[in-house]
């Protein structure tokens, strides 16, 4: 969290917002995108075998699964009285620091952008200690600890991905010292 939270006061880069209008907003886009995402499924490959569900089955059923229960939170956000909380207990609003949103998505951005050029091992672990770094070092530890913390956790989440995604799941990750394949 930044220091603006800490304190009680908010930051020039912070906004505080009503949490009902926030998650019904947020609810309505993601339901916008998954009936998008549903009409896009009509433009998969046929079923090619009598009896074969075809392609589109597996991303139809957790598309309709998720529209579901994206409906359910919209209805129910419409059905509550104004003022009165989506969850029992839950504050009314909730801060959010623009600059740290801009700058993930900045970097995101640039995650997308340099991980077939300078290779998914190294783009992943900078991207991890960037992220993480400055998250550690709010957590009260010294510049040197956090970088060791970061590296504690990016380094494995890095090797875990490769081998997830790269060795057992076969995904062609854009690689550039790690091994492609192993045999075993």
């Amino acid at each position: 969290m930044s220091d603006g939270i800490k304190s009680g006061l908010p930051s020039r880069f912070e906004s505080v917002i009503p949490m009902k209008p926030a998650v019904m907003v947020a609810t309505f886009l993601i339901l916008a995108c998954l009936l998008f995402m549903l009409y896009e499924t009509t433009n998969m490959m046929p079923p090619i075998l009598p009896g074969y569900p075809g392609d589109a089955f597996f991303p139809r059923l957790v598309l309709i699964y998720a529209l579901i229960c994206a409906g359910f939170i919209l209805v129910r956000g419409l059905l509550l009285p104004r003022g009165e909380p989506l969850i029992a207990g839950e504050a009314a609003t909730f801060s959010i620091n623009w600059l740290e949103f801009a700058t993930v998505c900045v970097l995101v951005i640039a995650y997308g952008t340099l991980l077939k050029p300078v290779g998914f091992e190294i783009t992943t672990f900078v991207l991890l200690m960037v992220l993480l770094t400055p998250r550690i070092r709010a957590g009260g530890y010294s510049v040197g600890r956090s970088l060791i913390y970061a590296l504690g956790l990016a380094l494995p989440t890095t090797l875990i991905c490769y081998v997830s995604f790269g060795l057992i799941l076969r995904i062609p990750l854009p690689l550039l010292f790690l091994p492609r394949y192993i045999q075993y």
